[in-house]
């Protein structure tokens, strides 16, 4: 049967110029279409924002994306939505096993996150030693200083990081979780392009007195 499809509709490239039903109509079957689209695809974008996820949902959503082995880049915005803790586990897991990644958008805003359950998350970012860009908005939710702790310790790990965006608005995050972030910053070498939002929190004149230090150590970033 495979030798029957016309060989330029499987070859590398080939769905950008075909579809699905063209595929099919030409002989590939569901086993051969799935096993070019997981070579071929290298970018996805999931937008489920302020969605009710079912855990049955959640659970197939992250079963998927960790078969995508050749992914890059991958955009995610859950925000709001019910994914919660056991979600946001598994989410995460899937994650972190796309070992190709150069980029990551990754929205957890609202999601009713605490320290443990950012804990469970960053563990599993903290492997994607590949990232060049991060984007990271785990705004509104619960994450305090021993949540930003976790969260900086997995981000101080991504050495090739050149792009960073960490958005924590809301969380309860003092001197101290600024602290632990500044810390993470300074163990980044390559970052190039750095974006901080950290409105509504408890960070005094110590915390901004630690990230202003750790700036100030860069090469002068593109952004900031």
């Amino acid at each position: 049967r495979c030798r029957e499809v016309p060989c330029d509709v499987l070859a590398p490239g080939a769905l950008h110029f075909y579809d699905a039903a063209t595929a099919f109509r030409l002989g590939a079957t569901d086993r051969q279409l799935r096993a070019t689209l997981l070579r071929q695809l290298t970018s996805v974008s999931v937008t489920l924002r302020r969605k009710r996820l079912q855990r049955a949902t959640t659970a197939s959503l992250a079963q998927s994306l960790g078969t995508l082995e050749s992914l890059k880049v991958l955009v995610a915005d859950v925000s709001f939505s019910s994914l919660g803790e056991d979600g946001a586990r598994e989410f995460a897991q899937a994650v972190s096993t796309l070992r190709n990644l150069v980029r990551l958008d990754l929205s957890l805003s609202g999601c009713g996150l605490g320290p443990g359950d950012l804990r469970k998350v960053s563990k599993e970012l903290g492997g994607l030693h590949s990232l060049a860009r991060l984007k990271l908005d785990i705004g509104f939710n619960d994450a305090g200083d021993a949540g930003m702790r976790e969260l900086s310790q997995a981000i101080g790990s991504l050495s090739a990081l050149r792009q960073l965006e960490v958005q924590a608005n809301r969380n309860r995050v003092g001197d101290m979780g600024a602290g632990w972030l500044a810390q993470a910053l300074t163990g980044l070498p390559r970052l190039q392009d750095l974006s901080l939002q950290l409105f509504d929190n408890r960070i005094g004149e110590t915390g901004a007195h630690e990230l202003a230090r750790a700036i100030r150590g860069f090469h002068p970033p593109s952004r900031l």
